[in-house]
């Protein structure tokens, strides 16, 4: 049946955009200047669409869970309804997450208890502070994943080294590996799309693939305890961190925490990379960004898999990565 649906998403994704280009509809005009910094080209707000797609076929007519399926697709809304300009307040829309991901992490029982540090993992036995604390961390997530969906293939691209990682070098863990072999496929599909400018992530893509991978990771680090935690952080460091720091870097040249801004890294090295190249296509820019960018985490990744049971080692990775990211930021922000 899900062979079938593979060839369906590739009819539905051409005909979604042809729609698209023959009647003028779904498309990101790039008004804001954090979204023509690195192109002004007209790019169609459909990668969410196929994303969620994709989610929902899986969600109702293979695993059969059409609470989870609810829980993703009214995030994918307020991503949606923030792309079409329907909801522009930011503490509406944050208001709006909060109270949806407390909401269904109680009702889907969603859990982080192992971090390896006991006196925390007894603050965790508490049912309260273990939901605060588990929305507290997809809320980052989701929001971190929007931050980094800057430059074109940069956040489905980090996603899908994600899942092949766990695919080809964790295929003897417990996890649904007819669900990630699929997603690996559609991801894929849309990367490229994404690559070539034709469909943009948006909002909702950013929104909807962020909160599936954190529930998708709480998943498998509760089924595969014997796995350090610190590799789950790992995997998700950078969308993360790029959240914190740039919330932190906003609030110390005392700037509004959810303003957009071209500051980010991966904005700096794009820069970087079409300036002293002297490179006139953006795609080709935003390639090479992101290649630089996911090549670095797929190492980070690939060396972290060798680790996976030792939490000490795992933690100096993370330590690495968190170095390795402000030297880059204070070297670029500098010239």
């Amino acid at each position: 049946m899900i062979n079938n649906f593979l060839i369906f998403f590739l009819i539905f994704s051409f005909t979604l955009i042809f729609f698209c280009r023959k009647y003028n509809i779904l498309i990101d005009q790039k008004i804001e200047k954090h979204k023509k910094y690195s192109t002004k080209s007209k790019s169609f707000l459909i990668g969410g669409i196929l994303i969620i797609s994709f989610l929902n076929y899986y969600h109702l007519f293979v695993t059969y869970d059409p609470v989870l399926c609810l829980f993703i697709n009214f995030i994918f809304l307020i991503g949606i309804l923030s792309d079409l300009k329907k909801i522009n307040n930011v503490s509406l829309r944050f208001f709006l997450q909060c109270t949806l991901v407390l909401f269904f992490v109680n009702f889907l029982s969603l859990k982080i208890t192992n971090t390896r540090i006991d006196f925390f993992d007894q603050w965790l036995t508490s049912p309260l502070v273990n939901i605060l604390f588990v929305t507290f961390c997809l809320l980052v997530l989701k929001n971190g994943s929007n931050f980094i969906d800057g430059i074109n293939g940069l956040t489905i691209g980090y996603y899908f080294i994600i899942f092949l990682i766990i695919f080809f070098n964790l295929n003897y863990f417990e996890y649904d590996k007819s669900l990630l072999e699929n997603l690996i496929i559609i991801l894929f599909i849309v990367l490229l799309l994404n690559l070539y400018g034709i469909l943009y992530l948006g909002d909702s893509g950013s929104y909807t693939l962020g909160l599936f991978t954190g529930i998708f990771l709480i998943d498998f680090a509760q089924n595969n305890i014997s796995i350090s935690p610190y590799f789950i952080i790992i995997l998700l460091w950078y969308p993360c961190f790029e959240l914190l720091f740039s919330m932190i870097r906003r609030f110390l040249k005392k700037i509004k925490t959810y303003e957009p801004d071209t500051i980010h890294l991966h904005h700096l090295i794009f820069k970087k990379i079409k300036t002293y190249y002297k490179i006139k296509n953006n795609n080709v820019s935003h390639l090479i960004t992101t290649f630089i960018i996911n090549f670095y985490n797929l190492i980070c990744f690939f060396i972290s898999t060798k680790y996976i049971y030792s939490s000490g080692s795992l933690i100096t990775i993370f330590l690495i990565n968190i170095f390795v990211y402000i030297t880059l930021f204070k070297y670029f922000k500098r010239i």
